[in-house]
């Protein structure tokens, strides 16, 4: 990044890291329960329809969490890092709030120890798309849903566990399905705009809705990840 200033980053590239801003004891709170719960997903079956859980992005409501020792205050914690309100208000241009219903834990596997064959990790896509009816054919320019995603690993990722992959440039709206193949997208933009940062326990990410972005996994990563996402709306 060109500044050390998240709100320039959003501003000029879309996307603001975030580094040692989030407290690493309220991560670590998150990611015992997160750990528990996924062992209890693993090995039980049913599970309340609440937790939405996705067998395929291996993802449910952050909300779950509760059941497995976290607090509420516990789960929006990490939204009180220093100047995370401020940045979240600038970047919306109008008071915010964040919505429970679409804020989610993850589990991300390494290549070798991926679930076969349901899981899935999450190819390019924008959060942007969220509620968004596509028509089959492209050509038509799509608005974006409103929002903003904050995006927090619960151990370190990017190098040894899979992180996240973007494309460093903001979109003016929707990218259709149809264009969101990887070599679609590297066609289409040079190799400097795509940027997989690693990243460590207390870092986190910021990006709007426009951003192009995956799941990073290499097949020599030993490691699964676990992270939160927290989505910011206008109020």
């Amino acid at each position: 990044m060109a500044t050390d200033d998240p709100a320039t980053q959003l501003r000029e590239q879309g996307i603001a890291l975030l580094r040692d801003v989030f407290a690493k004891d309220s991560l670590t709170r998150l990611q015992e329960a997160a750990a528990w719960c996924f062992e209890a997903i693993r090995t039980e079956r049913p599970l309340p329809e609440h937790y939405q859980f996705s067998r395929f992005s291996h993802s449910l409501l952050l909300t779950a969490l509760t059941d497995f020792g976290c607090g509420s205050e516990e789960l929006v914690a990490p939204l009180s890092a220093p100047g995370l309100e401020q940045l979240f208000s600038e970047a919306m241009g109008c008071e915010w709030t964040c919505n429970m219903e679409q804020s989610w834990v993850r589990k991300k596997f390494a290549p070798l120890q991926a679930p076969a064959p349901e899981y899935h990790p999450q190819s390019w896509h924008q959060d942007g798309a969220l509620g968004v009816r596509f028509p089959l054919e492209s050509g038509r320019v799509i608005p974006m849903t409103e929002l903003l995603t904050c995006w927090i690993p619960l151990n370190p990722c990017g190098r040894d566990s899979p992180g996240l992959e973007f494309v460093r440039r903001r979109q003016a709206a929707l990218v259709h399905f149809t264009e969101l193949g990887d070599s679609v997208l590297r066609q289409r933009f040079p190799p400097q705009d795509f940027w997989a940062p690693a990243l460590e326990l207390g870092d986190g990410l910021v990006f709007l809705n426009s951003i192009l972005h995956r799941t990073y996994a290499c097949p020599e990563m030993r490691h699964n990840r676990l992270s939160v996402e927290y989505r910011i709306f206008p109020r």
